[in-house]
């Protein structure tokens, strides 16, 4: 069968290959299913928001949308990094299935933990929900619990080449969400946020058995690796994911805290909107990773590859997307979120420099440079918290306050740019790396 060359780029002339698929298919074809999965998760995710913003109250959107976010921030803390460490390792180990049963107890129970300290500490201080205060907290470390074996169970099924699983298991979350919202409707915010959570604990719960058949439970030729000689790489995504996550997840925390709910809503339907456009450059790097896991090299000419696949795909997408913006958070909210459509353009340009951002986490993973990944995903997470911080203490316009993930995306992508000047070989991140 012949496979199409040279369909990513308008300016190439596609040709016809009957030979075996080179790198830069194998791994198009992986991110395509990484993509499908998360495009399906946003669009479904996008419908699901928007029916919430018309069925519930922008208060009861409010401080779901902060909770959600502050559960994924929990994820990134209690999963240690440890569903990278997964990817790199568990094609080389003689017993994958065990070693990601470990992982999998280690994350889940430390970010049971760290879920229910945040929404309690949050929840505490806002004030904005008392009365279902214990209920929003037993959800909340639910939802970071189910987060984590989600997120680690997707790095055993893309380690093994079957992104196509991922596809299967978003639209099924996504499709019960939306069902349970209606019959939740009247329900308030307990209502909301239960029809987030609950599916995504049973579809967690199917996953543990899907991963059954993409490993074995011993494998011919690999390597004894228990989990501690996962640390270093772990560790170094961990605060990675940490850093970079901390805008995203703690931000509509911060605002709720500052400026009250409603504008916390639409501040964090915009989030949402513009986040489908990082999924793409998300699923590339993703794919990126599997596979320089199992060459154990990432060349230069892959990543440049793909580094202009997605400047084609993303520039017109966010040029199209600022001219429709305030469009798109009508339809989605209706005319009070349309005003806000500020919010939405700013988002969108920050997705830019993320892209970049992802393509370098990618290649220091490959390369096992903790330090690397620690530096950049810092530079991104605490200069943008603290553009946004400086924001509201300067009483800014909520709809001006996304220029802070344009100004901390510019800055780590020089970060990572510099840092992929340094010969790899060379640094002691990777000798950290490789033991």
């Amino acid at each position: 069968m012949g496979v199409i060359e040279g369909w990513e780029f308008p300016w190439i002339k596609p040709k016809v290959s009957t030979g075996p698929m080179s790198e830069s298919e194998l791994v198009r074809e992986q991110g395509g299913w990484v993509f499908a999965g998360s495009i399906s998760n946003s669009i479904l995710g996008f419908a699901f928001w928007a029916l919430a913003a018309h069925l519930f109250t922008s208060s009861a959107v409010g401080i779901t949308g902060s909770l959600v976010s502050l559960s994924s921030l929990a994820t990134s803390i209690g999963m240690l990094g440890l569903d990278n460490g997964l990817v790199r390792f568990i094609g080389r180990v003689d017993r994958p299935r065990a070693l990601m049963w470990q992982v999998l107890l280690v994350g889940g129970g430390l970010s049971s933990v760290v879920g229910i300290v945040l929404s309690a500490v949050v929840l505490g201080v806002s004030n904005a929900a008392a009365q279902e205060f214990a209920i929003l907290v037993a959800l909340s470390v639910a939802l970071t619990t189910s987060q984590t074996c989600f997120q680690i169970t997707d790095g055993s099924i893309l380690a093994a080449r079957k992104s196509e699983y991922l596809a299967y298991r978003a639209v099924a979350y996504g499709l019960a969400k939306i069902v349970l919202l209606f019959a939740v409707a009247t329900a308030g915010v307990v209502g909301l946020f239960g029809s987030y959570t609950l599916p995504l604990l049973a579809i967690t719960v199917v996953s543990l058995f899907l991963v059954w058949r993409v490993w074995p439970v011993r494998k011919e030729g690999g390597i004894p690796t228990r989990l501690r000689e996962l640390s270093s790489l772990s560790i170094g995504n961990w605060i990675h994911g940490f850093t970079y996550s901390l805008p995203s997840r703690l931000g509509p925390s911060i605002m709720l805290i500052f400026v009250g709910p409603s504008p916390v809503a639409y501040f964090f339907i915009a989030l949402q909107l513009a986040e489908v456009l990082n999924y793409i450059p998300e699923s590339v790097s993703k794919s990126l990773f599997a596979h320089g896991s199992l060459r154990d090299h990432l060349p230069t000419s892959l990543t440049s590859s793909m580094r202009r696949l997605l400047a084609a795909i993303l520039v017109p997408m966010v040029a199209l997307g600022v001219v429709l913006a305030s469009i798109g958070m009508t339809i989605v909210g209706g005319t009070t979120y349309g005003a806000h459509g500020l919010a939405l353009q700013l988002f969108l340009l920050a997705t830019l420099p993320k892209a970049g951002i992802q393509l370098y986490k990618a290649q220091f993973n490959v390369d096992r440079r903790p330090v690397a990944l620690i530096v950049m995903g810092s530079a991104l997470g605490l200069s943008t918290l603290a553009f946004l911080v400086t924001g509201l203490a300067l009483r800014v316009d909520p709809d001006w306050l996304p220029v802070s993930w344009i100004l901390g995306g510019v800055l780590a992508l020089g970060v990572g740019w510099w840092l992929s000047r340094r010969p790899a070989a060379s640094g002691p991140e990777t000798r950290a790396g490789a033991g």
